[in-house]
């Protein structure tokens, strides 16, 4: 009987003949890059002009596709790659910019032009390598988790074989490991969980080894949905098999003989690449299908994997109410213990850890402790992917060490849009914290330095808001969003996050009152002894705002005033220009007809508008938007 690696070899050898065949290609090749970001910004309309183009020409060039490379505000990205293996990035691609796109692979024209955003293979003539570019300034020279995102096809097996997927794990099965053993390696290289708790995978893996029971499972969390967190996506949509196979480690580190892939339903394409990499796997021996048949590389582990799609509740992000999702129950948490460990799925022992969690597995096993410990801290150690979103020029996302500066990584996102200041760093999503632009100097990207504020580092989403956004605004919209996503199972997280709701609504409605901060914080304590840590947490960005942005809240609650002109009671649209030739669309697109009147002499009905603020997008010169007279009409709130 042929060996584990004996039996991947005899998938990695034609699937690295295949790889370096795409990597040289014969004739040039133009890869799009297919993800969710790219998609919403019209990749699919850019590649099919490429396509078209292609084919008026009849031009000698194929067509692929790969993922982006972290670039979001430059997408759609397209990577041209040459015979002699050079690849490089143009973007962002417009649909009209196809026939230049075919005419650089071509040698119409040269590769170095304007969309040119840098190399990430091979070298050529005046384009820089894309690991100079500013943007990955604080990125290692050579990614780890993101090493094969942009230079292969996600949907490809080949692709990840050829680039060391499944070898960890064959080796691992070749070598007899011990199940003990692997779990030792993830301690000794301190993994930590990447959902943002950091608390060490293999500890975590060795409480459900150690459980009683023959029927174990692993669980992978994709269920994300913080607002500005999409670094789970990435893997999924962009190297499944790493997720894949890190869950067979798991698997057979803690005697699992199946295991689930929870993702969010608003993620389809991650879906189905997911599933098809599961299928592909099956195919190939790495993973078990319908109960029968060999075990995994020749040996008697088997795991069978199985992708649900999320139920679209915010809390099934939460472990256990993930768990009950599984089962075709409500997405409720509930309260610990029994933990998962013991009692899980189907209320059989139970591992959930997060995607970027298990993606780190094969990392350490193809490495060794002292290679992850490179980068990091003593505290937390190794990478982490990061989003960064907001009012930044360069929204993208990136790999980088524990405990960097937060500032170097807005430095590096290209600092805050033109004519505007950092105000707040928003991090953790609806039940994580915003911390005001004077603490940037004290934020390190790990744990700590948030914890000592209140505050929470959370699961890679990171939102730089500046001085034109209202943090009284944000926190309705936020306590809006926990009070919607509570489960309803304890009063005291439904009721108390009403409360917290009505006076945010009351507040930007123009009706404060000095109370209001008295009984914030009542609601606050109150919502500490909710059941699990929504109800726990959800008042945790209020806290922070409170703190943080006292003067502001001031303003609002006792001024009547928003400074950022946004609060809807607080502000009045009027007209400023009536010779304005936009006014007329603005009249016409206003949603309840409050702009009255012929040309010359329209005006706005305050009791009818409901400051929406479409009049002064499409007649910013005609119509202004300014703070309220000194007693403001309350008006309600939908």
């Amino acid at each position: 009987m042929p060996s584990p690696l004996e039996l991947y070899e005899a998938l990695r050898a034609p699937a690295a003949a295949a790889y370096a065949a795409w990597r040289k290609p014969v004739r040039p090749r133009i890869d799009v890059a297919l993800d969710t970001s790219s998609l919403a910004n019209g990749a699919a309309k850019t590649r099919a002009a490429i396509a078209d183009a292609v084919r008026a020409r009849n031009a000698a060039v194929d067509l692929g596709r790969v993922h982006g490379y972290g670039m979001q505000w430059c997408q759609p990205l397209v990577t041209v790659t040459f015979p002699d293996g050079a690849s490089v990035i143009y973007g962002p691609v417009a649909p009209a910019d196809a026939q230049t796109i075919v005419d650089i692979a071509t040698g119409a024209l040269p590769a170095r032009h304007r969309l040119a955003l840098g190399t990430v293979a091979g070298a050529v003539a005046g384009v820089p390598s894309m690991r100079d570019h500013p943007f990955f300034a604080l990125e290692p020279r050579e990614r780890r988790v993101l090493a094969s995102i942009g230079l292969t096809d996600p949907e490809s097996l080949d692709h990840a074989i050829a680039n060391g997927a499944y070898h960890a794990a064959a080796r691992m099965l070749d070598r007899h490991q011990t199940p003990a053993q692997v779990r030792q390696a993830l301690v000794d290289a301190g993994v930590g969980g990447r959902g943002g708790g950091n608390f060490p995978a293999g500890t975590k893996w060795n409480f459900l080894a150690t459980t009683p029971g023959e029927e174990h499972y692993v669980i992978c969390n994709a269920d994300e949905g913080d607002p500005g967190a999409w670094v789970n996506r990435v893997i999924m949509e962009g190297d499944p098999h790493l997720l894949i196979e890190g869950l067979l480690i798991a698997a057979y580190a803690t005697g699992s003989r199946g295991g689930f892939i929870y993702i969010r339903d608003e993620y389809p394409l991650a879906i189905t690449r997911i599933e098809q990499a599961v299928r592909d796997a099956e195919a190939a021996g790495l993973l078990s299908s319908g109960g029968s048949g060999e075990g995994i590389l020749g040996t008697a582990l088997r795991l069978e994997l199985r992708v649900i799609r999320g139920a679209g509740s915010y809390v099934c992000g939460e472990e256990t109410g993930l768990i009950a999702s599984i089962a075709d129950d409500r997405g409720m948490p509930r309260v610990k213990p029994p933990f998962p460990a013991t009692s899980g799925v189907f209320f059989k022992p139970s591992n959930v850890n997060n995607v970027e969690t298990y993606a780190n597995a094969p990392l350490v096993l193809r490495h060794d402790a002292p290679w992850y410990h490179r980068y990091g801290t003593e505290r937390m150690r190794g990478t982490r992917l990061f989003s960064f979103s907001g009012d930044i020029v360069r929204v993208g996302f990136m790999e980088v060490p524990f405990g960097v500066p937060l500032a170097g990584a807005l430095e590096a996102c290209g600092g805050i849009v033109p004519g505007h200041a950092l105000k707040a760093v928003q991090s953790g999503g609806p039940l994580g914290s915003m911390l005001s632009a004077e603490l940037l100097p004290q934020l390190d990207m790990e744990n700590a330095p948030f914890t000592a504020l209140d505050a929470l580092l959370g699961g890679g989403g990171i939102v730089f808001l500046s001085d034109a956004v209202c943090t009284i605004h944000m926190g309705e919209m936020f306590a809006e969003f926990v009070e919607d996503e509570s489960c309803g199972r304890c009063t005291t997280c439904l009721r108390g996050n009403q409360r917290m709701t009505e006076i945010y609504r009351r507040t930007i409605a123009g009706g404060g009152r000095r109370e209001d901060r008295h009984n914030l914080e009542l609601i606050d304590r109150t919502l500490q002894f909710s059941n699990c840590i929504h109800g726990q947490f959800s008042p945790k960005i209020m806290r922070n705002t409170l703190r943080f942005f006292p003067q502001e809240y001031e303003r609002h609650a006792l001024g009547h005033a928003c400074d950022a002109l946004t609060c809807a009671g607080l502000i009045r649209f009027r007209v400023t220009d009536q010779r304005d030739p936009a006014l007329a669309e603005a009249q016409a697109i206003c949603p309840v007809g409050a702009i009255t009147g012929a040309p010359g002499a329209r005006a706005v009905d305050d009791a009818t508008c409901i400051r929406c603020g479409a009049c002064t997008d499409v007649a910013p010169r005609g119509m202004a938007r300014e703070a309220a007279p000194a007693a403001p009409r309350v008006i309600a709130l939908a």
